[in-house]
């Protein structure tokens, strides 16, 4: 890799002394802004001694001056593959690294005067900015002519500048504007803004065989059980070192078990993503909630979507201190801690003489355990969480709920109140949204409990049925 040092004025720059007062001053190259501004940076990072973020600053200069931007794979070999040469990225260390970089200029730019640095979103190159300002305020004004009238070559330009006005004008006539970027909804702000990798976690629930406990044990057909109070595997086992007789009726069977409604707002939710990353390059995983693991969080933004009840414990203990809900023991309803109010679903009992009418649907963002962001898709039941799926990208109705995104670091949740049709989904209205209690919610260390209530609010909590 080519290290640089600040650079001496260029031979043809302007000195102070033995210049004529007619001498003019040749403007900087761009490689020599970039190289000024970036001395800046410099010593903020040597004052901090991080050696591989003035490594990979260093890097990311020269392939930019050179105009040719490296790829990950690149920096991986250039800067943190301690010697060896790997094919492939092993994991999230440039995207972290490259993250950790754009924070630190926009802080040491931010009030510094002049050209600042900059890394774009979805790029490994460095930008000048804040250079096409200072080109307006360097120009010299042009004195008006006499009687008030412009000189003949203002008067050429004038005309040409009516000529090409009257064609700009013909031509958005004549031609369609070009499409507008797409717009998501504000619940998405945190996320869309981040330049992480992105982890989808779908609700999944464990299933165990059991025979009947009725008859001939060894003669009876053995079923799939789903117990809340069993949701993994290791859960089984503790209950059955606790209930040793119990192990007579369970099978060797063990299925994870993934919902119709979940791989649908799958769908939905991969297509918005799609969307919201357009141009950058931040993968997108998709695990099941029986898979998710801590170091998921440390470096991916994470995204669950499923049913309430599939929540795997790392996600379900932290929303539910932050949240101003409890779940219910079957996961069939949400409790409102500061009203005692219950919304529960109508889709639990399924028969001909009751048709269910209403579920609940849930979203929430909060913030994650090392700066990233953690959002919820969910639903009580699968009508629920479809119609959550569908809301989630459609900017009019998030709108039209009074949210705009204006919330405060802790987080939010959102409830709907869902009409249905049996399974189907049908509309929805907003019971209410509100802050979150985030505050200690991952390392323990402050109570949720201490934090303030949330504040709800000025929406109407519906009544539940």
């Amino acid at each position: 890799m080519k290290l640089w040092s600040h650079r001496p004025p260029s031979p043809h720059q302007r000195s102070d002394e033995g210049t004529g007062p007619t001498e003019s001053r040749t403007p900087p190259s761009r490689q020599d802004q970039l190289r000024d501004a970036a001395q800046v940076l410099r010593d903020e990072l040597g004052s901090k001694r991080s050696d591989k973020l003035l490594r990979l600053f260093d890097f990311l200069l020269e392939r930019t001056i050179e105009m040719r931007p490296p790829t990950e794979l690149e920096i991986t070999n250039e800067i943190f593959s301690a010697g060896r040469t790997v094919d492939s990225p092993q994991d999230a260390t440039v995207r972290v690294y490259i993250h950790r970089l754009r924070k630190l200029m926009e802080d040491v730019y931010k009030e510094r005067p002049g050209p600042g640095l900059s890394i774009p979103l979805g790029e490994y190159s460095v930008q000048l900015t804040g250079v096409a300002e200072m080109a307006v305020e360097d120009k010299a004004p042009v004195p008006p002519s006499p009687a008030g009238k412009a000189p003949p070559l203002a008067r050429k330009w004038l005309a040409l500048g009516a000529a090409g006005l009257m064609a700009l004008l013909a031509l958005l006539f004549f031609f369609p504007a070009a499409p507008k970027p797409p717009i998501w909804p504000a619940i998405w702000r945190p996320l869309a803004s981040s330049d992480r990798p992105i982890t989808i976690v779908m609700g999944d629930y464990f299933l165990f065989g059991q025979t009947p406990d009725q008859g001939n044990v060894s003669a009876a057909a053995p079923r799939l059980v789903w117990d809340h109070s069993i949701p993994a595997r290791e859960d089984l086992d503790i209950y059955l070192m606790r209930h040793p007789a119990e192990g007579e009726r369970i099978t060797a069977s063990r299925e994870q078990y993934v919902s119709s409604s979940t791989i649908m707002a799958l769908e939905k939710i991969h297509a918005l993503l799609r969307t919201i990353t357009r141009g950058q390059t931040r993968p997108i995983k998709l695990i099941s909630a029986s898979q998710l693991v801590p170091d998921t969080f440390k470096s991916s933004d994470v995204i669950y979507v499923g049913l309430l009840g599939g929540l795997s414990v790392l996600l379900r203990d932290p929303l539910f201190q932050a949240s101003g809900f409890k779940l219910g023991d079957t996961a069939n309803e949400l409790t409102d801690t500061a009203t005692g109010m219950t919304y529960q679903s109508d889709g639990v009992v399924l028969t001909e003489e009751r048709i269910p009418r209403m579920d609940y649907g849930y979203m929430a963002s909060l913030p994650g355990p090392a700066g990233n962001t953690v959002m919820i898709i969910a639903g009580i039941r699968d009508p629920g969480l479809l119609e959550m799926a569908e809301l989630a990208g459609d900017p009019a109705r998030i709108a039209a709920t009074g949210f705009n995104g204006n919330v405060s670091f802790r987080g939010f949740e959102m409830l709907y109140r869902v009409r249905t049709m049996a399974s189907l989904n049908i509309g929805a209205t907003l019971v209410l949204h509100r802050e979150l209690r985030s505050q200690g919610i991952w390392d323990k260390s402050t109570a949720a409990a201490d934090s303030p209530s949330p504040s709800d609010t000025p929406v109407a909590p519906l009544a539940p049925r």
